[in-house]
């Protein structure tokens, strides 16, 4: 006691420099948590970095998904709107110079309430020769419509066997 009543400066900064020296010491037992937290955000940043850039990308897909639904929605067939469901068929007739002699729209099967779309049921026959016929074959599954086809025949025709004919059960996707 004596000697701090002597030297009290220096018993004040032995005091700070003990008080000091105890932060210090705490501080450092911090640091590696202190890090750990950080480069936990940091990762947490990054992950953030990388989404945000990518949002774009996602943006564009979604923009495109919207664009190939737009296309199916306005190329469903409305089933009682027949001469405009007919005018398809005969249209891919006049592309391919196939001839179609024999073109049915069927009643729709009861269908399941759950489904979004119904299913509208064809039958048709296309004669030509194998070209033709093998041209308008390929428009009807790689037009616009959404076409599924369940059945077909397929013979020749004519004197010497040069014609073909193809009997085809099909059903186009429709709105419910």
């Amino acid at each position: 006691m004596q000697m701090l009543r002597r030297y009290p400066h220096s018993a004040v900064c032995l005091l700070l420099t003990i008080l000091l020296g105890l932060g210090a010491f705490y501080l450092h037992s911090q640091i590696a948590d202190l890090e750990t937290t950080q480069r936990e955000r940091a990762k947490e940043g990054e992950a953030m970095l990388d989404l945000l850039v990518g949002g774009s990308t996602q943006r564009q897909e979604l923009a495109a998904v919207h664009e190939v639904a737009r296309r199916i929605e306005d190329n469903l067939v409305v089933e009682d709107a027949l001469a405009e469901n007919l005018w398809y068929f005969y249209k891919l007739e006049e592309q391919t110079k196939a001839r179609l002699p024999e073109l049915h729209q069927l009643s729709s099967p009861p269908g399941d309430t759950s489904t979004l779309y119904k299913r509208i049921p064809y039958t048709l026959r296309a004669t030509g020769s194998f070209e033709q016929v093998a041209a308008f074959l390929l428009a009807l599954e790689t037009g616009p419509r959404l076409v599924n086809i369940v059945s077909f025949n397929c013979a020749r025709t004519g004197a010497g066997g040069a014609g073909l004919a193809l009997d085809l059960g099909i059903e186009v996707l429709g709105k419910k």
